[in-house]
């Protein structure tokens, strides 16, 4: 969805509107290896409000995603709720130098080409930034048995534990002999 800036009134805009789950492949690569799918629409309710100086964007961002758990492998819902609050500024306001170090409250601000607001891009990625860089279905997730594959979390494994409580054990010994 595009939005020219010359056609917000003084007022602001208020719109809302719904993803399903091939808006959302749109984004994504397609070799992606992170799997996500939509358990419920994406709900997008947004105001833009026009400054002198900038675009201002409020609003939410909600759905219910399902998510596979990066130590069990098994699916869950995950619930997203995002509040968005961004600026945009114009390209022509960019700073001049090659390199500067941005501070805090400058990583609000995003720029764009002062005429039109890409609003599915930043839908976008105000979802991805949303997501748990480690998706866990709980903190007390198991995970999976290194040596069978099951997942501890449905059942203990019968599998013969190591006496070894690290991979460098080894070391351990190589160090007690060379203090001997």
């Amino acid at each position: 969805m595009r939005v020219r800036v010359d056609e917000i009134p003084e007022s602001g805009r208020f719109l809302h509107f719904h993803w399903g789950q091939n808006r959302l492949k749109q984004y994504m690569q397609p070799d992606d290896p992170f799997a996500m799918e939509l358990v419920r629409p994406v709900n997008v309710d947004l105001e833009i409000h026009k400054r002198p100086d900038h675009i201002r964007i409020i609003g939410s961002i909600e759905s219910i995603l399902r998510l596979t758990c990066h130590r069990c492998l098994d699916d869950f819902q995950w619930l997203l709720r995002e509040q968005v609050d961004v600026f945009l500024v114009e390209d022509k306001n960019l700073p001049q130098d090659e390199e500067k170090e941005l501070e805090v409250d400058e990583l609000e601000y995003e720029f764009f080409d002062g005429e039109i607001i890409e609003l599915d891009q930043l839908v976008a990625e105000q979802i991805f930034l949303a997501l748990p860089y480690k998706v866990l279905c709980s903190e007390s997730c198991k995970g999976l048995c290194q040596n069978c594959g099951a997942n501890l979390n449905q059942a203990a494994c019968s599998c013969r534990r190591s006496t070894k409580t690290s991979p460098f054990a080894g070391l351990e010994q190589m160090k007690e002999q060379l203090v001997r």
